[in-house]
């Protein structure tokens, strides 16, 4: 219980100025990537949107690359990382686009990320890429998951009256890839990751949990994927809060990102059975 009370173990931030500026680089490359995406779509007019897989490539490759920013400091070494991963993400989701099957490609995320981490294990020790504490952390996390996705379902059949039901199972499992290997990996990496382990040593558990689960909730504000009707975006950021807390929750508790992340892919695995 202290854990969500007290600081983390204080640690001096080195370079504040120039770990703004390598964040603006970043947010600027990303930015002007997924500009070139949907210039590309709105002129051309593809079919198949590849403009558009580029943009989400490049958003989500911006939000590992500040994780890497801020667990570096501004200390050399987070670009080459930084690079491989978005070239990753971007090739797969343009595979993705192409075809569901693609989507297999979101699966050697981790794997990439696990690479470029193993050579900075203390490094990344500190914004939570290591094994939980306790191995019960990784059934917590699943659970709370699971619970939070089936309360999502319920509530929004029962309450709302959409429809719950199993998509043509190749674009599920696409999407399931997709939080697996962008969704859910990026958002623990930076927000419950980085984000989140630096305010904890600044502030206490709440203000850094709060900080954090509102520039998450903002990510998916924005996020065009989302459904755009008033209740569904209520509903969308009230599931979100509640994940987010909990997965700062499960950092703090295990040490690990792990929990949170199966958390989130859970969640949202029960997510996409919802027909909206």
């Amino acid at each position: 219980m202290s854990l969500l009370i007290h600081r983390f173990v204080s640690d001096r931030v080195a370079r504040p100025s120039a770990i703004g500026w390598q964040l603006l680089l970043v947010a600027a490359a990303a930015g002007g990537l997924s500009g070139v995406g949907f210039a590309v779509d709105s002129a051309v007019g593809i079919e198949r949107k590849l403009g558009h897989a580029l943009a989400s490539g490049a958003v989500h490759a911006g939000f590992l690359a500040m994780g890497w920013v801020l667990a570096f400091q501004a200390r050399a070494g987070w670009s080459g990382p930084a690079l491989r991963e978005t070239s990753a993400l971007i090739v797969a989701s343009v595979v993705s686009r192409l075809s569901p099957a693609g989507a297999i490609a979101y699966l050697f995320i981790p794997l990439v990320v696990a690479r470029d981490a193993a050579g900075w294990p203390t490094r990344l020790e500190r914004i939570g890429w290591r094994w939980p504490r306790e191995g019960r952390a990784t059934l917590i996390g699943a659970a709370s998951g699971v619970c939070l996705g089936l309360h999502l379902l319920f509530a929004a059949s029962l309450m709302l009256g959409y429809h719950v039901e199993m998509p043509e199972a190749r674009r599920y499992l696409a999407a399931v890839a997709y939080d697996i290997g962008a969704n859910a990996l990026t958002a623990e990496w930076l927000f419950r990751g980085a984000i989140f382990s630096a305010l904890w040593r600044r502030w206490s558990f709440w203000p850094a949990a709060v900080a954090s689960t509102a520039l998450s909730l903002i990510r998916y504000l924005f996020d065009p994927a989302l459904p755009q009707t008033a209740e569904l975006i209520a509903g969308a950021m009230f599931y979100t809060l509640l994940l987010g807390l909990g997965s700062c929750a499960l950092r703090a508790w295990s040490g690990s990102l792990l929990p949170g992340y199966l958390a989130t892919v859970l969640f949202f695995a029960a997510y996409r059975v919802l027909l909206v």
